[in-house]
């Protein structure tokens, strides 16, 4: 698979990530009976767990795809701040 594939499909899974985790954490944190959308509150936080170990995988995955981009960027910022 060529690699600009797998950078989409890397984002595309964090994206996805990481709006479930604002929707569970949202939900957790105003939800305060014992089921939320029918679900017991304590399965919420196992799902919500889960999700957030798998988001920090496809963090690491993307910044190792995309480190030349990451490296550059943050020589650009530190270029930037010396100068000021």
């Amino acid at each position: 698979m060529k690699k600009l594939k797998i950078k989409g499909i890397v984002s595309t899974l964090l994206l996805l990530t990481v709006l479930f985790l604002a929707v569970s954490g949202t939900m957790l944190y105003f939800g305060k009976t014992g089921m939320i959308l029918g679900i017991a509150r304590g399965d919420w936080r196992g799902v919500h767990a889960i999700v957030a170990i798998i988001m920090c995988a496809l963090l690491v995955t993307h910044l190792f795809l995309n480190r030349k981009i990451y490296f550059n960027e943050l020589k650009s910022l530190l270029k930037r701040s010396a100068k000021k």
